[in-house]
């Protein structure tokens, strides 16, 4: 049985990554904010699911990750690094340092300790990787040729998909040598309350995809930005 810790997972794209794994016999960790979405996975996912209650805006949630995790495993095979927050503001006029703060906070911060939490456990997997939801309003290229420039996308949000993608670029070049696969994606265009008014994708869809791409990697593929079976993206 694979074992898989999702953060963000009671709602949306992180809701279904955790049915598609545990209903293909993964023992699921989800790491969420609230006690409550903590009682309703359970409830929904009645065996092998693990909710794990922290808030990684802060520090202490690396040792309460490991502390839940050493209770039940020695291992774990893939982190997918899921939680995160819309941004709001899209002229620079409106821009609060606040703001940016907070994403930078949740999507790139949120991933440091998500992965010091959890290195330990990969290490000791056969086939350990790391993946990052990121977007394409992550990419420098496709911002600089401005793609994406009538649509109002927020500051802060992609501001911090950049700086996340920056981070897998790190964890790759560190990591990679020790056998563990770092790997960021664009999970396409999702329906859901903030999703861009292009959205074309519902987030069950997109879960069952990321599932069946991150059954096929292997270390060599290590060090992609992708949206799984489309194709890459520029950083």
């Amino acid at each position: 049985m694979g074992k898989v810790l999702i953060t963000g997972g009671n709602k949306g794209l992180g809701h279904e990554l955790v049915r598609v794994f545990y209903e293909n016999n993964y023992e699921v960790f989800t790491v969420v904010r609230t006690v409550e979405a903590a009682e309703e996975l359970k409830y929904e996912f009645k065996q092998k699911c693990h909710p794990i209650v922290v808030d990684l805006r802060f520090d202490d949630s690396i040792e309460k990750i490991k502390s839940v995790l050493a209770k039940i495993t020695t291992e774990i095979d893939i982190v997918i690094n899921n939680a995160g927050v819309p941004g709001r503001e899209y002229e620079i006029e409106n821009v609060l340092a606040e703001e940016i703060e907070e994403l930078l906070n949740i999507h790139c911060l949120g991933v440091v300790r998500t992965v010091q939490g959890t290195i330990d456990f990969l290490r000791n997997s056969t086939n350990p990787r790391i993946i990052n939801i990121s977007s394409r309003l992550g990419s420098l290229s496709k911002m600089s040729l401005g793609e994406f420039g009538s649509r109002n996308f927020s500051y802060s949000y992609r501001i911090a998909k950049a700086a996340q993608n920056m981070l897998t670029i790190c964890l790759n070049n560190e990591l990679k040598s020790q056998g563990i696969c770092v790997n960021a994606i664009h999970p396409g265009k999702l329906k859901t309350t903030s999703g861009s008014s292009d959205a074309d994708l519902n987030p069950n869809e997109a879960a069952e995809r990321i599932f069946n791409w991150i059954e096929t990697l292997k270390i060599s593929d290590s060090g992609s930005f992708t949206q799984p079976f489309v194709g890459d993206w520029p950083w």
